[in-house]
């Protein structure tokens, strides 16, 4: 009997990364988000709603140089070249009581379906990120996706 009914995936990943004032593959900036509800990681041509994205920051660089927005890009590639979900930008939801912490959630709602290219398939998808001022660390990514 085939499944019926919608699937709630969530792709957790724990990292300590930068987060300066531009994109950049060198220091590393991004992350490669694999496991997208699959049990081997990636999306295997099946398309799927990308939900909701939310991304942990601490470290956050004191005033004046305090960062108060993330923008963030999703790439199929990991130059960040060729673009899913384009530069969306989000306010910094500070901690109450630890002004050096916050976070960033962005509702995405977009079909997506990684697909085979010259007969290859590609199953990675690549978060980047930069803020607006100062600097800051990535330490967690969730990205919710439904198929």
């Amino acid at each position: 009997m085939a499944k019926t009914g919608h699937f709630l995936h969530n792709s957790a990943h724990a990292v300590n990364l930068p987060a300066t004032t531009a994109y950049s593959t060198s220091p590393v900036q991004y992350h490669d988000i694999t496991n997208l509800g699959t049990a081997g990681g990636g999306i295997l041509n099946r398309s799927y709603y990308l939900r909701t994205l939310y991304i942990k920051l601490d470290t956050l660089a004191a005033a004046p140089n305090t960062p108060t927005t993330l923008t963030v890009r999703l790439t199929r590639d990991i130059a960040g070249n060729d673009t899913v979900v384009g530069d969306t930008t989000a306010s910094i939801s500070y901690g109450i009581t630890t002004a050096t912490e916050g976070a960033v959630t962005i509702a995405i709602d977009f079909v997506y379906s990684h697909n085979s290219i010259s007969g290859v398939i590609d199953n990675n998808l690549y978060l980047f990120w930069k803020v607006d001022i100062g600097t800051a660390n990535v330490r967690r990514i969730e990205l919710t996706t439904e198929e």
